[in-house]
């Protein structure tokens, strides 16, 4: 009996989620900018504190890393209601291959090599996207672009899975973070 409640006492404490480190920051998305061209906005961004210790390791092991974007392009009026003229979901990933030792980075069903980790990391959290625009496009009028980022732990390895489940240094999503458009 006492070695029953030893292995439950030590399965609790395994899978206890710990708190993040004090001094680690948020993830977060920083300087959203870009143009409303057409029928057609290029939004450029950049997500600090994305990837934490543990995902480098993992990223390292050959475990596939995937971030879930969510753009949004909105008209801006003064008192009165933003109107949504664009919206665009995309995943993006990332994956060691150990055999030829170069990191692939995925997107829209178009691959790159990327040489080493820290072009594999930069190219993951410095991120340029066109959403297409519906509706009427105004030249010259406030335009701003909504982006929000997460990680996708449902695209992770079962075993990895379950322990991100439990710990809080895998909880990568951003709040959304905005940024002015520039129309002609």
């Amino acid at each position: 009996m006492r070695v029953l409640v030893a292995f439950f006492t030590l399965c609790l404490v395994a899978v206890a989620p710990r708190p993040a480190p004090a001094d680690a920051p948020p993830p977060k998305v920083v300087q959203v900018g870009g143009t409303v061209r057409g029928k057609e906005a290029r939004v450029q961004f950049r997500i600090e504190n994305a990837f934490t210790p543990e995902m480098v390791e993992a990223l390292k092991s050959g475990i596939e890393i995937t971030f879930r974007v969510r753009l949004e392009v909105e008209r801006v009026h003064r008192n009165w209601f933003n109107v949504t003229v664009g919206d665009m979901k995309y995943a993006q990933s990332i994956r060691y291959d150990v055999l030829s030792r170069v990191y692939r980075f995925h997107r829209g069903g178009v691959d790159e090599i990327v040489p080493d980790l820290r072009h594999a990391v930069e190219r993951m959290t410095r991120l340029e996207a066109t959403v297409p625009l519906s509706g009427e496009i105004s030249g010259g009028k406030p335009y701003r672009a909504r982006v929000r980022v997460r990680l996708d732990q449902a695209g992770l390895a079962d075993p990895l899975r379950t322990i991100v489940f439990f710990s809080s240094v895998w909880d990568v999503e951003t709040d959304w973070a905005h940024g002015p458009l520039r129309s002609p």
